[in-house]
């Protein structure tokens, strides 16, 4: 029975408080409706309006203004392709040749590989050498690929 009189009360407490919000003048703009919890015996106190600032007095941003391009210099020239067809071809002799077949094929078959990646620029010539010695397992490479 307690807890029906508490509801009973909320809901006037509610109520009275949307009918006072009512009664406000036209001009002004009205609060949102505040719906407090079944528990809350009293009313809940209102804040003073303070009047929002109207919109249109904010400024726009201002952009920076933009620097002026720099001269260009020289356009340098563009480097040349590197390439590593002359150490595939020395591997691929030296697979013939040499006593550790197996690792110079495996080489030379890497190699191939790594040469179109390095003609496109993907790959830098000294990266691609490191790979192929690491592909001979310590051996050395041959005379073509200085």
């Amino acid at each position: 029975m307690a807890h029906e009189i508490r509801t009973i009360l909320s809901m006037l407490v509610v109520t009275s408080t949307l009918l006072s919000a009512c009664k406000q003048k036209i001009n002004e703009e009205p609060e949102p409706a505040v719906v407090p919890s079944a528990a809350a015996t009293a009313a809940p106190t209102q804040a003073p309006e303070t009047p929002a600032p109207p919109v249109d007095t904010i400024p726009p941003p201002v952009q920076p203004p933009t620097p002026p391009p720099a001269p260009s210099a020289p356009a340098a020239k563009p480097a040349a392709p590197e390439s590593i067809k002359a150490c595939c071809a020395a591997l691929q002799k030296e697979a013939a040749t040499a006593a550790d077949k197996m690792l110079y094929q495996t080489a030379a078959t890497t190699c191939e590989a790594i040469s179109k990646l390095v003609a496109s620029g993907t790959t830098k010539k000294a990266a691609a050498l490191t790979q192929l010695r690491a592909s001979l397992k310590g051996g050395k490479l041959p005379a073509g690929c200085d």
